[in-house]
């Protein structure tokens, strides 16, 4: 099976145009630990694939018309293919064209009996990360970096490893009663790094590993629609984080320094709430034993906040490339609202109606 790309590559449109034959006839491929439902003459209807590097695993979910035998009156291949465990590859484009972007694991698997109509089943699951969300473990490291702690998570799962190297080395890491998916995700916050999968690949990385955009889309052109909120409810003029230096017997104290900006844009929340009020700091107490720990922490939640001013969501004709956890470029919106954006969230739908990709965006400054 193909690996999901994902890499720093930018597209032209009209270059993808002309990959995808205009974007003529949508497609869509997928297997099933190996196998060809096209050949196994499995009748799907519908696929849905979301990615994303919210608190959640990548997922997917199709529908078979055909798996309903009206004459024996049994469903076929559930319990061959279209059973959870199984193993799945999806890939989408256009015609011969097509690009794989999901791998993972089968789920769920519903059986819906119409009142008219021939039953069906619907098929669901998530990516390789939804194993790492079973069982709370309790675990310690003692002189250790958060990124060595995660490649000896990762390889407990088999999964290839993409990890940028943090700069602390901590006394010590404790897991308590957490699941590895919670603890990675908070060793990723505290640094302010993405943690997520893609296909066969766990990624823990800077969050602003590369801004370079995955494609250029024009409102009125290539973007269908869009919409956009600047809102400053969540944002503070500054994160102050406080601990404790043991060795010193002396208190912490971190103040978070210049947010980093997405764009050509220069105001940023933090900017608008010391203008409206220097005083709205906000001060968290941690466990921070090293002034390195308290300042990355502290640097980690601003930028973690600063990403909530302004966020948008759109939608265009089907791109397999685009996905969560890139950056796309926006124009013919305004001077203001052309600017690169981070991908938190991208669906690709495939139907009857056609082939559609939906995504939602996070910037940082107006």
């Amino acid at each position: 099976m193909a690996d999901v790309k994902f890499d720093n590559s930018t597209y032209q449109f009209d270059s993808l145009e002309q990959k995808y034959r205009n974007f003529f006839a949508p497609a869509f491929e997928i297997m099933i630990d190996g196998n060809s439902m096209i050949r196994q003459s499995v009748a799907i209807s519908s696929v849905k694939v979301n990615t994303t590097v919210n608190q959640k695993a990548d997922s997917f979910h199709f529908t078979v018309q055909n798996a309903f035998d009206p004459v024996r009156r049994e469903f076929q291949w559930i319990n061959s293919f279209l059973a959870v465990g199984k193993y799945v590859e999806i890939k989408m484009g256009y015609t011969d064209k097509l690009e794989t972007v999901f791998y993972g694991i089968i789920t769920s698997v519903d059986l819906e009996y119409p009142s008219d109509g021939n039953p069906t089943v619907s098929v669901s699951g998530m990516d390789i990360s939804f194993l790492m969300m079973k069982g709370s473990h309790s675990n310690s490291w003692k002189e250790k970096k958060d990124s060595d702690v995660v490649k000896v998570i990762g390889a407990k799962y088999g999964a290839k490893l993409s990890v940028d190297t943090t700069t602390v080395m901590r006394p010590i890491i404790e897991q308590i009663r957490m699941t590895d998916y919670q603890f990675l995700k908070q060793l990723a916050k505290s640094n302010d790094y993405d943690f997520f999968v893609v296909g066969k690949t766990l990624y823990f990385r800077e969050s602003k590993n590369s801004k370079t955009p995955v494609i250029t889309l024009m409102y009125g052109k290539n973007l269908r629609s869009y919409s956009t909120s600047v809102d400053i409810s969540n944002q503070v003029s500054q994160v102050i984080v406080r601990g404790f230096d043991p060795k010193t017997s002396t208190a912490i104290e971190a103040t978070s320094g210049q947010v980093d900006i997405i764009g050509s844009n220069s105001r940023t929340g933090k900017d608008i709430m010391r203008a409206l009020a220097d005083y709205t700091k906000e001060y968290v107490y941690t466990n921070a034993t090293t002034m390195q720990e308290a300042q990355d922490l502290a640097d980690a939640m601003m930028n973690e906040r600063a990403m909530d001013l302004v966020t948008g969501s759109g939608e265009s004709i089907g791109i397999p490339e685009i996905r969560a956890g890139r950056y796309i470029k926006l124009d013919g919106l305004g001077a203001k609202f052309n600017q690169p954006m981070y991908l938190t969230e991208v669906s690709h739908s495939i139907s009857a109606s056609g082939y559609t990709t939906s995504f939602e965006v996070g910037g940082n400054a107006i």
